[in-house]
């Protein structure tokens, strides 16, 4: 049956300006047109009133089963399986409410990404559609290490290889300390050698590399390895801005969870050191998350386990100087590019995946309105609200 939707306002997220009034063609869970005038013949119309439609978000970084309210984020991926996996169907409803129609998962150990990737698409489990990472590596010293670490060149390239061999769709390697552990955000965790490796060994299976990188010497290693995405960068200099903006890197910011009361505020209240590094990331991230938008870098955004909170990254970004349109672009063709999946969705043009979101409101102007969701499809299927048949 093809799907007739009446927009109020059109956001396709090409870089095209809004319109007003024209009807999205749907077909077999893909966009077929945009016409101006009636609906095909024989199409099942919704109307959606003067809702404003664009692409659904894509959270570029997140995990499924943490809840960084509770505290040690690494712990509870060490949990046992069973329990993780408790929390993952919460957390994803709670991203689709919030138009969350595209997840990267930047690991998960037990290969517990692949599993809940697999029954989303079996419709054994309602959730957006994933990117995952399975484990992430780090060494056996490092922040993010979860099961157990992964220590020099051929440890590394055996991890990666198991990695892609369970089915990740790219590799995640900390190269750099993180807050809620304590560590140096801008320490190195792993030697040039070991980062050109991973690199290496997702270029050979046809992939790229994500890289928790803060800032300082972990971060220009990754840049200089060939990492893809800079996840975080939340300490960046302007010279560690520079060396990512010639090499053509992604910068994934993730908000959210550093500047929300309900992130590491509240799940590690009672450890000083995090707290003091929570502190000092919220006095630099402002600085250099200006300065990286400024270089023209190119932007996704990510919750990094905030499910539900893609509204409050894209106003924070605003806050910090992306216009509301940049900001739009960051959370949906940007989120695509940044995963390679820009041919699949990510925008509302001809052949790409029915993914989008009806809003309350236009974002452009106020930005709040993306926290007013009502209508969210993946595929041309609504999951969250059906009251627009005609």
């Amino acid at each position: 049956m093809t799907l007739a939707l009446r927009c109020g306002m059109l956001f396709d997220g090409t870089g095209a300006d809004p319109v007003k009034g024209v009807t999205l063609v749907i077909d077999d869970g893909s966009i077929q047109e945009v016409v101006a005038g009636p609906p095909p013949a024989g199409a099942e119309v919704w109307d959606l009133g003067d809702r404003f439609v664009m692409p659904g978000l894509i959270d570029a970084h997140t995990h499924l089963s943490i809840i960084p309210a509770r505290g040690d984020q690494m712990g509870q991926l060490r949990e046992r399986p069973g329990r993780k996996a408790l929390r993952v169907a919460r957390n994803l409803a709670r991203d689709l409410d919030a138009g969350v129609t595209t997840l990267r998962i930047m690991g998960e150990e037990d290969w517990l990404d692949v599993d809940a990737r697999q029954a989303i698409a079996e419709g054994e489990l309602e959730g957006p559609r994933l990117v995952i990472a399975t484990r992430g590596l780090a060494p056996s010293n490092g922040h993010g290490r979860g099961r157990r670490g992964f220590d020099g060149v051929d440890a590394v390239r055996r991890a990666a290889r198991e990695n892609l061999a369970h089915g990740a769709d790219f590799l995640k390697v900390f190269a750099t300390g993180g807050v809620a552990s304590g560590s140096g955000l801008d320490r190195s965790a792993y030697s040039l050698a070991e980062l050109r490796t991973i690199v290496e060994e997702a270029e050979r299976g046809g992939t790229y590399v994500a890289a928790h990188a803060h800032g300082g010497p972990g971060l220009l290693a990754a840049v200089e390895a060939g990492v893809r995405t800079i996840e975080h960068a939340a300490v960046a200099s302007e010279a560690e801005i520079e060396a990512m903006a010639r090499a053509g890197c992604w910068v994934v910011a993730t908000f959210s969870i550093l500047f929300r009361p309900d992130g590491i505020e509240l799940g590690d209240r009672d450890n000083p050191a995090v707290q003091e590094k929570v502190r000092w990331a919220r006095e630099t991230v402002a600085t250099s998350a200006r300065r990286i938008f400024e270089a023209g870098i190119p932007i996704a955004l990510g919750t990094d386990s905030m499910h539900g909170n893609m509204a409050f990254e894209v106003q924070t970004a605003i806050r910090f100087g992306l216009s509301p349109a940049r900001a739009l672009a960051a959370a949906t063709s940007g989120g695509a590019a940044a995963l390679r999946v820009d041919g699949l969705t990510g925008t509302l043009a001809p052949g790409r995946r029915a993914d989008l979101i009806a809003l309350d409101g236009d974002p452009l102007a106020d930005p709040a309105a993306l926290e007013r969701v009502g209508l969210v499809m993946i595929g041309g299927r609504a999951v969250r609200g059906e009251g627009f048949r005609r």
